[in-house]
């Protein structure tokens, strides 16, 4: 496979998560010529660690943050639009306590205040993304619903927010976008150094590790999308600038549904043991989220003050996790054996963290112009603070990047990301099941039709070229998807395949044979030998192994 960069561009992205790939399709459908490289895959680290929720920022209202209130609030509109088979309503509960700021009154207030902030949160939309209003339940209710609670609260708040079925797909439609509209996107493509007229940067010396060359990639701005890598990248200017504070972030995913249903909220008590340490910490909100087969809870944020490049979950962070939860949830009683994986990622603090206090994680997306920080001309960064919002910050950095070149585009990006052309989801699932393409099972067609959108033919197309590409490796992912992934959406690696093209990885280990016969295509596909197979499948094993607990 053949990867050039063409001879100079007007902006270079360097980091292909959540707010690179948004930027790099934005910036191309204003007309601008973009390259994005990204030195693993797409959605590799915290972009592909989320919990699973897209927020209306109805937590906002109590710090009455209406402004982020209101930006969260539309973009879950747009992303309820543009993405309609990756993004669904989710049902949410939060039980009240007292009569202060969880207590009912205060709730049902903020309640009501979200739906009046919200009132264009319907219009236009598709019958299957409606939003209900919110409302408050009765102590009975609520422990109908989730009767392992404490008798200590009083009711509960419910409301309707959105989830991201495969959140990491959600990042791949950008880049399929993007590269739709003219952008030059690579994965495994690292940059070692950037290449300078002066003081200014004038894009990057990029190493492709698939192709085993190094590149240069010209552009009159570049911009730095790459999350906890911020302050290595600006290392390569010479300069000791660190905008970027880190913390450990984790969820963990449970193998049962606690509340099948609804995601709901719980407070983290005051103080908190885990028989070595006792520390005072505020109290803090945890989410319980039902998604496919699991359950997500999440997250716990910990100061972090070692290298990224080791950056790891242990067994330690998990066991006291699982303490946490058990305190908070006496009825659950968790162990290790009920956790089937874990997601790690890497947040922004707004600052340094003081001992034995809780991380205060940055509220607000940063865009740092390098040209007035530290005189460095051509480089800007981007800090992003949430996945629901990258869209919206996207749009922001492509704004800026115009307006430092000068570039006068009439396209106001609104439209719909590869593989949503879907105006009625419902009506379009019962329309595709009952076709039944390619003699498919049900459990397939849906889970092809959720992942891929309406690209899904493309995957019945090689069905119909190959039937042995229908052979189902669970119950519901089969061998066609390797295929494409590999052909269609440069994966490079097996962890690639199954962790981010497919749903085969994303709660739980594949066992060994799915491994095997997941890798033996990949090796057809790719040439690999039977060492590289073996090795690669490996290392995806390592992938669910708690960083102390890896041979």
């Amino acid at each position: 496979m053949t990867r050039n960069f063409k001879n100079y561009y007007d902006l270079l992205i360097i980091g292909g998560g959540i707010y690179g790939a948004a930027i790099a399709w934005i910036a191309a459908s204003r007309g601008l010529s973009v390259a994005l490289v990204e030195k693993g895959d797409f959605a590799g680290a915290t972009s592909g660690n989320s919990l699973k929720i897209i927020h209306g920022g109805l937590r906002y209202l109590q710090q009455l943050d209406i402004k982020r209130v209101r930006e969260s609030i539309a973009e879950r509109k747009k992303l309820l639009q543009i993405a309609p088979h990756l993004i669904h309503p989710l049902t949410c509960l939060m039980p009240t306590i007292g009569l202060g700021m969880k207590g009912m009154p205060i709730l049902s207030l903020g309640l009501l205040v979200n739906d009046i902030i919200s009132l264009d949160r319907n219009i236009g939309m598709d019958a299957e993304k409606y939003l209900p209003r919110g409302k408050v339940m009765s102590r009975q209710k609520m422990k109908q619903i989730l009767p392992f609670l404490s008798d200590k609260y009083t009711g509960a708040a419910l409301w309707t927010d959105a989830q991201v079925y495969n959140s990491e797909r959600l990042v791949l439609a950008y880049i399929k976008s993007a590269k739709n509209a003219g952008a030059t996107v690579f994965n495994y493509a690292k940059v070692d150094s950037f290449l300078r007229n002066g003081r200014d940067v004038i894009g990057a010396q990029v190493n492709d590790l698939i192709q085993g060359l190094n590149l240069q990639v010209r552009a009159k701005m570049t911009v730095t999308a790459t999350g906890p890598w911020t302050n290595s990248v600006l290392e390569l200017t010479g300069e000791s600038f660190k905008p970027f504070i880190p913390s450990k972030a984790m969820n963990i995913l449970l193998r049962r549904r606690i509340s099948p249903d609804y995601a709901f909220a719980v407070s983290s008590g005051v103080e908190f043991r885990n028989g070595k340490k006792n520390w005072r910490k505020k109290s803090r909100q945890l989410f319980i989220t039902p998604w496919r087969d699991v359950s997500i809870v999440g997250t716990s944020h910990l100061p972090y003050n070692g290298s990224i490049e080791n950056f790891r979950i242990t067994i330690t962070d998990i066991q006291d996790f699982l303490l946490e939860l058990n305190e908070i949830l006496p009825g659950i009683n968790l162990d290790e054996s009920d956790v089937s994986f874990f997601h790690g990622g890497v947040l922004p603090l707004a600052k340094h963290p003081e001992p034995d206090k809780d991380v205060e994680l940055l509220k607000h997306y940063k865009i740092i112009d390098f040209s007035k920080k530290i005189g460095i001309g051509g480089l800007s960064s981007v800090i992003g603070v949430k996945y629901t919002t990258a869209r919206d910050v996207a749009e922001k950095v492509v704004e800026f990047v115009m307006s430092k070149l000068n570039f006068q585009s009439a396209n106001k990006i609104f439209k719909n990301v590869i593989g949503g052309e879907i105006l009625n989801f419902k009506q379009y699932m019962q329309s595709v099941e009952s076709e039944r393409p390619g003699n498919l099972s049900e459990d397939t067609i849906r889970q092809l039709v959720l992942n891929y959108g309406d690209e899904y033919r493309k995957i019945v197309q090689l069905v119909g070229k190959n039937p042995l590409l229908a052979e189902t490796l669970n119950s519901a992912v089969i061998t066609a998807q390797i295929v494409f992934a590999v052909r269609e959406e440069m994966a490079f690696k097996l962890s690639d395949v199954i962790l981010r093209r497919t749903e085969l990885g994303s709660a739980i280990c594949p066992e060994d044979n799915i491994l095997q016969k997941c890798a033996k295509i990949m090796a057809k596909e790719l040439g690999w030998s039977a060492e590289r197979t073996e090795a690669e499948i490996e290392e995806v094993k390592q992938f669910y192994t708690a960083a102390d607990k890896r041979n």
